[in-house]
C-alpha cells in the first residue's frame, strides 16, 4: 500500500506537468465549415472545435483560445513556431514528416469542382495542365495538384475559400480545388446553386487532423491523442456528427 502511494505520488507532478504543457500550445483554426468556423458573434465553433473542448476536458486542460487566420497564415506558423496546433489539417503523404499528428478529426474527399455549363470531365491528373484551377493558397487540395505534376502557373491562388469560388464562378478560372463538404457548403453560403455545378474529377481522400509543431513533446501528444480517443468512444461526439453532419 505504502509503495503504491510513493508511485502516484511520483506521477502526480508529472500528471500536471503534461497538462500544463497542454495549456502552453497555441491553436489555430480557419474558416472551414463544418469543422470549424466563425459563428454569428464572431467566435470559432464547429465540429473540430467541439471536439477539441472535449479532449481538453478529458486532458484535465483550461480551455484554451482559438485564433481564426487565413489557412496560409495558420500553416505558415505552424512550421514556423514550436507550440502550434493547426485544425482542421488534412494529412497527406507529403505534410506526414512535417508535423505530429493527433487524428482522426473526419475525413475528408478532395475535388475539382467544375460549373455544369462547361461541362468539364477529366479521366487523369495530366489532363489538368489543361485548365486554370483557383485553390486556397497552401491548402491540401493546392498541394495535391502539385504533387501530381499540376503547373503552379495554372493555379490560381486565394486566401479564402469564398474568394477561390468567386474565381470560378467568374470565369477567371475554369475549375476550383477544394475538399467536397467545404465546396458545396460555400456554395450554399454565398446562395448560389448547386446544381450548376459538377465534381469534374477526385483527387484523393484525406484524414483531417489535428497538426502539432514537430518540437512539441511526445508525451503531450499523447496525452492530447488519448484525449481524443475518450471523446470519439462517446455519445458526445455522436451527437456532434448528428449536429454538424447531418445526413442529407
Amino acid at each position: 500500500m505504502r509503495m503504491w502511494l510513493t508511485c502516484l505520488l511520483l506521477l502526480l507532478p508529472w500528471a500536471s506537468m503534461a497538462r500544463a504543457d497542454l495549456g502552453k500550445l497555441e491553436y489555430f483554426t480557419e474558416e472551414y465549415p463544418p469543422y470549424n468556423f466563425s459563428d454569428e458573434q464572431g467566435q470559432p465553433t464547429g465540429l473540430a472545435v467541439e471536439l477539441l473542448q472535449m479532449v481538453w476536458k478529458n486532458s484535465g486542460v483550461t480551455p484554451q483560445p482559438i485564433r481564426i487566420l487565413p489557412w496560409a497564415r495558420g500553416y505558415y506558423l505552424l512550421t514556423q513556431k514550436p507550440n502550434v496546433v493547426l485544425f482542421s489539417t488534412a494529412r497527406t503523404q507529403a505534410r506526414e514528416d512535417l508535423f505530429k499528428w493527433v487524428c482522426p478529426i473526419g475525413y475528408s474527399e478532395y475535388i475539382l469542382l467544375g460549373r455544369k455549363a462547361q461541362n468539364i470531365t477529366l479521366t487523369s491528373v495530366d489532363e489538368m495542365s489543361k485548365y486554370r484551377i483557383s485553390a486556397v493558397r497552401s491548402d491540401a487540395a493546392e498541394q495535391l495538384l502539385l504533387n501530381n505534376g499540376m503547373d503552379d502557373n495554372n493555379i490560381i491562388p486565394a486566401n479564402r475559400l469564398n474568394q477561390a469560388v468567386k474565381m470560378l464562378t467568374s470565369g477567371r478560372a475554369d475549375l476550383l480545388a477544394t475538399s467536397k463538404l467545404a465546396g458545396y457548403d460555400a456554395l450554399r453560403e454565398m446562395k448560389l446553386n448547386s446544381d450548376d455545378f459538377n465534381v469534374a474529377m477526385v483527387l484523393s481522400a484525406e484524414q483531417l487532423c489535428y497538426a502539432f509543431s514537430r518540437q512539441v513533446d511526445d508525451k503531450e501528444i499523447k496525452l492530447f491523442q488519448s484525449g481524443l480517443t475518450r471523446a470519439l468512444a462517446s455519445q458526445e461526439f455522436l451527437k456532434l456528427q448528428a449536429k454538424y453532419l447531418p445526413i442529407r
